[in-house]
């Protein structure tokens, strides 16, 4: 039975991501890809246009997660310390969920073309800037320790969290849910106008 485009295509994005995260994304040939998903190399480019496309499109879904999170987790919750913690959480179960999506475009987005880069980086702004917004509502309403540059601050909570994918490991002796818990207690500990209060 003859595979439809979209199944075709699911499978090529798949076989793409485990040869970029083995061979790397120089190291892979769309040959490689079409080897995998048992196309000719002529075949695969009715399905996709190139190598660079793939890799595009891992970044994607992860920022789509991100987006869909912030949309669904973040946003409703009703003050910003809520929103500050909700956001970790959100976080750190998107390092776990495209870990291996995350580990491939970190390493090898370099590659991206400069108009395809700049698009990146505009949407990585996007994100930083809404965090860096709830920094500043959280000064702004008294929940936050004045002092505190919000955009610097949510790229120092970023590079945290960021930095999950290179080392958390599903199996090992914390579960993703106390970590989490861990980065919470840090960061918005940290933050709080009542934990200087108290250590005043």
């Amino acid at each position: 039975m003859a595979r439809s485009h979209a199944a075709t295509r699911e499978e090529i994005a798949a076989a793409a991501l485990n040869l970029f995260a083995q061979k790397g994304f120089l190291g892979t040939s769309m040959m490689d890809i079409a080897d995998a998903v048992g196309l000719t190399k002529g075949g695969i480019y009715h399905h996709v246009e190139s190598k660079e496309d793939l890799l595009r499109e891992l970044h994607d879904e992860i920022i789509r997660a991100v987006f869909d999170g912030i949309r669904t987790t973040v946003e409703p919750a009703p003050d910003p310390k809520s929103r500050l913690a909700n956001w970790i959480r959100m976080h750190a179960r998107i390092m776990r969920d495209y870990r291996q999506q995350i580990s491939v475009f970190f390493r090898d987005y370099k590659h991206l073309q400069p108009a395809r880069l700049r698009r990146l980086i505009r949407q990585r702004d996007e994100v930083q800037g809404k965090l860096a917004q709830i920094v500043r509502d959280g000064i702004a309403c008294g929940q936050f320790r004045e002092g505190f540059d919000p955009d610097v601050t949510s790229l120092f909570i970023l590079g945290m969290l960021n930095w999950f994918q290179q080392w958390f490991r599903p199996h090992g002796r914390l579960s993703l849910e106390e970590i989490a818990q861990m980065a919470e207690d840090l960061i918005c500990h940290g933050l709080l106008k009542d934990n200087l209060t108290q250590r005043g």
